[in-house]
């Protein structure tokens, strides 16, 4: 299998140990990951290349929010229908929150890697081969 042939998925995430087990579970499942370590990067990576298959998005980054980043993603041209799972801390707000600003699944951490492997299969269905 190519690269090419992998759905890709962009993880933004700061936190160092997060984003690795985050790596591992999607690219153990056969995933592409492509990594943005906080918000400006993020912003970046939205404006400057291609739409996902999906985007896990943390809340709470330096530089720019995840609230920014999130309706950046909805705005932006190609990129209005990308799937986004919001990963945040504790605040329970936060789900309900990700849900109104047109987040398709939320986790709070820490979370299981089954509870993330369910909420992108959820939204990844595999493709009959």
């Amino acid at each position: 299998m190519t690269l090419s042939d992998k759905p890709a998925i962009l993880v933004v995430e700061d936190d160092e140990a997060t984003a690795k087990l985050i790596r591992l579970v999607l690219e153990y499942e056969g995933f592409e990951v492509r990594h943005a370590a906080d918000g400006l990067e993020a912003k970046v990576f939205i404006t400057s290349q291609w739409a996902p298959a999906l985007v896990t998005l943390d809340l709470e980054l330096p530089h720019v929010k995840g609230e920014e980043l999130m309706m950046q993603i909805k705005t932006t041209p190609g990129w209005e229908r990308v799937p986004v799972i919001m990963i945040t801390a504790t605040r329970k707000t936060d789900a309900a929150w990700a849900v109104r600003k047109g987040a398709k699944g939320h986790l709070t951490k820490p979370f299981q890697p089954e509870d993330l492997l369910k909420a992108v299969r959820r939204l990844l269905p595999k493709k009959a081969s």
